[in-house]
């Protein structure tokens, strides 16, 4: 794992501060992963590594599940048909406000101080309270490298497909854990257990909602740039 974090954080201090340019690049840098798959673990070893190794906060991660729609949203019928469904299949991408998201990546991206030096705040998700905590996560100009995580990146639906094609793409770079549904599935059914489901209640979590979700961000990966290979990341949780 450490050789793995080492080569990722190398890349993108190379891009970040010796490449092309003055030095002041900032770096959008995508990562995706089946529900399990260990890429919010990864981000956030990257992001410390970087920290670390330049002694300031020159990289801040940027978390897709701060759009999951509001548990009050998937139960309001005006906005879902089936609010059932929509509770039952929370996590699936239709549960997410992705136009939000995508518009502030791209509000994140064209802070680049020559505004001022306010944030772009972004939504963090609350395990706590199951529901989004909105201006959680300040991303500022002085930010280097902005690691956006989360499962549905590289899908080809819009508004996803905004973030990585065309002349326009919002990611400069874009990673995939290479992690198998099946084993992802064997996580995060033992997630479930840990948060106090049955054994029984946790396979049908994870076969009913997780793994079609998974097999979706599976057929995805040909649309990254780099494939990070699967470990059993120490705490891996999504």
């Amino acid at each position: 794992m450490d050789a793995v974090i080492d080569e990722l954080t190398a890349r993108l201090a190379a891009a970040a501060f010796y490449g092309d340019g003055d030095g002041d690049a900032r770096v959008f840098v995508g990562i995706a992963g089946s529900p399990g798959s260990g890429k919010s673990t990864l981000a956030s070893a990257v992001r410390d590594r970087l920290n670390a190794a330049a002694g300031a906060e020159v990289c801040v991660v940027f978390p897709m599940d701060g759009f999951h729609y509001y548990r009050s949203q998937l139960a309001d019928p005006d906005m879902f048909p089936d609010p059932d469904e929509a509770r039952a299949r929370r996590g699936a991408p239709w549960t997410f406000d992705a136009r939000a998201f995508v518009d502030r990546v791209r509000a994140a991206r064209a802070n680049d101080g020559t505004a001022g030096a306010d944030p772009t705040r972004v939504p963090a998700f609350d395990h706590e309270v199951h529901d989004p905590e909105e201006d959680a996560i300040d991303i500022y100009p002085t930010h280097k490298v902005i690691l956006v995580e989360g499962n549905y990146l590289l899908l080809t639906d819009e508004p996803w497909r905004e973030l990585w094609d065309g002349d326009g793409a919002l990611l400069d770079e874009r990673w995939f854990v290479a992690t198998t549904v099946d084993d992802a599935m064997a996580r995060v059914t033992r997630r479930h257990v840990a948060v106090g489901r049955t054994p029984e209640e946790a396979k049908a979590r994870a076969d009913g909602n997780d793994r079609p979700n998974g097999e979706l961000v599976w057929a995805s990966r040909g649309n990254a740039d780099v494939i990070v290979p699967s470990y059993e990341w120490e705490g891996a949780k999504t």
